[in-house]
């Protein structure tokens, strides 16, 4: 059974409706999927109804912005149910943190000559990241290339102070919020936390990591499956696809664990 369990749609940074999402997937041969939007789960109504009528296995999730380890880490929640209080009120105040780091972009941006304005531009703060990327362009950042745009964005971002992050919660907290909501918290595209240590740490209080992720070379994949073994943990798989920038959806052919199958289904 094909899975991907890691997919965006146009309620966060994706470029389609979670409707089309999962006829995509269907479309591609994956049999089960879990939608992980960014810090919301206002699209797992739609993805589940679809799947019903594609024939398609469905799991609720989320992926979860934290701070932790001097750096934003992600979290995936796999099998929450949506409506946990403790999970909206999250996601309210991630997405309060990202339309104020937004505004310090947008003013930077404004100070160091480009034509746009906070105040004119972003009345409905915080924009979708893909609505942010296209005002912007359509102002003349980056030449008007999304791609460069995107790349100065997450060069912004990551280069922000402690302060701009530290309300978010840490990856631990994120778990237990994870698992409050029925799912299972799995430390998302782990490679590089991997290679310098702070996914064992990190695994202490959470269930799982991201091992088969499409973007990584099967010896990255066997090491990070390795890594989750050797600790007693799960291990998912995911393709992380947007739309926009990579492309048409190609399935990854990823076979999910038992273990967590059982967990999951």
């Amino acid at each position: 059974m094909f899975c991907d369990l890691h997919v965006h749609s146009d309620c966060s940074d994706g470029e389609f409706s979670p409707a089309t999402v999962i006829d995509t997937l269907a479309a591609a041969g994956v049999s089960l999927v879990a939608l992980t939007d960014h810090d919301t789960t206002a699209g797992l109504a739609e993805a589940q109804a679809r799947a019903r009528e594609r024939n398609v296995r469905f799991i609720g999730g989320i992926e979860m912005t934290t701070y932790g380890m001097g750096a934003v880490l992600h979290v995936l929640g796999l099998g929450i149910a949506a409506g946990n209080a403790d999970l909206e009120f999250a996601n309210r105040r991630a997405n309060r943190i990202f339309g104020e780091n937004q505004e310090r972009w947008i003013r930077s941006l404004a100070a160091d000559g480009l034509d746009v304005s906070w105040e004119r531009d972003f009345p409905e703060s915080p924009v979708r990241l893909p609505v942010l990327i296209e005002r912007l362009c359509r102002a003349g950042h980056s030449g008007g290339n999304p791609r460069l745009c995107h790349a100065a964005f997450r060069d912004f971002f990551a280069a922000l102070p402690l302060e701009a992050y530290e309300a978010l919660p840490t990856p631990a907290q994120a778990g237990s919020i994870i698992r409050a909501a029925g799912g299972v918290a799995i430390l998302a595209h782990p490679a590089e936390l991997a290679q310098d240590g702070r996914a064992v740490n990190l695994l202490e209080s959470l269930d799982g990591l991201e091992a088969l992720y499409a973007r990584y070379d099967r010896s990255v994949c066997d090491s990070l499956r390795e890594l989750a073994l050797r600790h007693g943990k799960l291990y998912s798989c995911g393709s992380d696809w947007h739309g926009y920038f990579q492309g048409p959806y190609k399935n990854p052919d990823f076979e999910a664990p038992p273990e967590l199958l059982t967990r999951l289904v």
